[in-house]
């Protein structure tokens, strides 16, 4: 009992620096996602013609992202930075001399991480649901232009960004979307009463719509309803559901933040830098991975992978700082 009190006590304030430190370094991430994301929504909310509601769903999916990329890689470089102090501080060495090893710690304080793994799972779902079906966003963005037709105090037109459409308003009179729908040939001019735009892109419906066809003499085609589907999609939809995505993200986070602390614990890192490395590495790989996967519409088991790249990126990273450490002492020994 003597001897479990002090590697208790030394592991709870390893766990408390290791939650600070990554909720630290998600907070910074975080801040520079958001002004990197504030540059791209900025020119919409100047633009007189995008409302400030239309720009809000665009908004909404940044700011999930940011925060979905900030806490995958701030939790695993936080634990990293964390693990790091405590060596310099000589703690981790008296908790092997009481007989716990840098995986029996780790082991420790794994559980800690439910929290970050909860929220990171939170934030994925909201994403998820947009990047999976991304026409459900240009849908409310549809939407949201039409409601603010309702505040129009005079002719006003309102675009509609992703989209070559804009709504027509007016005092007094229904407004109209007008304009190109996705995948129609060149010269083809839409407009409609409502439009609606399926979660993959291959699907297109009107309401009240008339089509103006470029003929020799125009042809108008006026139809109560207008459904067009099988169309070649204008974006890219992603093959990762959004509760996989919460589970892969997660996991990934999980394992990466553990494999870099048990690295790190074991002296791996000889410098701040390289800790940072350490913990950024596997993060990184893994939304690189996921991107290549999205953008080859891959199957949503083969996501599985994610997790073990991000370890296998970590345990790399670690055999790159061994081996420099090693030519180090090789070099001062001479």
């Amino acid at each position: 009992m003597a001897m479990l009190r002090p590697t208790s006590s030394a592991v709870r304030r390893l766990a408390s620096a290791a939650r600070d430190a990554a909720l630290l370094a998600t907070a910074i991430l975080a801040l520079v996602g958001l002004l990197a994301g504030a540059v791209r929504v900025l020119p919409w909310l100047l633009d007189p013609a995008v409302s400030w509601r239309v720009a809000a769903p665009f908004a909404r999916g940044l700011a999930a992202v940011s925060f979905e990329a900030a806490l995958l890689v701030g939790w695993p470089i936080g634990w990293s930075l964390a693990c790091f102090r405590f060596v310099e501080r000589g703690e981790a060495r008296v908790l092997q001399t009481l007989g716990q090893p840098p995986f029996e710690t780790v082991a420790r304080l794994m559980p800690r991480g439910t929290p970050l793994a909860l929220v990171l799972a939170a934030v994925a779902l909201v994403y998820g649901s947009d990047a999976s079906a991304p026409g459900r966003v240009v849908t409310e963005l549809i939407a949201r232009a039409e409601a603010s037709c309702e505040d129009a105090r005079a002719p006003v037109t309102y675009s509609i960004p992703f989209t070559d459409l804009t709504w027509l308003c007016a005092p007094g009179r229904a407004p109209r979307v007008v304009g190109s729908g996705p995948g129609q040939p060149a010269g083809v001019t839409l407009t409609a009463r409502a439009a609606k735009v399926a979660g993959d892109f291959r699907a297109f419906e009107l309401d009240d719509a008339q089509v103006l066809l470029p003929s020799s003499p125009a042809v108008l085609v006026h139809v109560g309803s207008l459904s067009m589907h099988g169309m070649a999609p204008w974006a890219r939809a992603s093959t990762l559901s959004a509760p996989l995505r919460a589970l892969v993200l997660g996991l990934t986070a999980w394992l990466s933040a553990s494999v870099a602390a048990f690295l790190t614990l074991r002296r791996t890192a000889q410098t701040r830098a390289h800790a940072l490395v350490l913990g950024a590495a596997g993060p990184i790989a893994a939304l690189g991975l996921i991107r290549l996967f999205e953008t080859s519409d891959a199957r949503p088991w083969v996501f599985s992978v994610v997790p073990l790249a991000g370890c296998a990126a970590t345990l790399v990273a670690g055999g790159v700082a061994s081996r420099l450490r090693g030519r180090r002492h090789a070099a001062t020994s001479h």
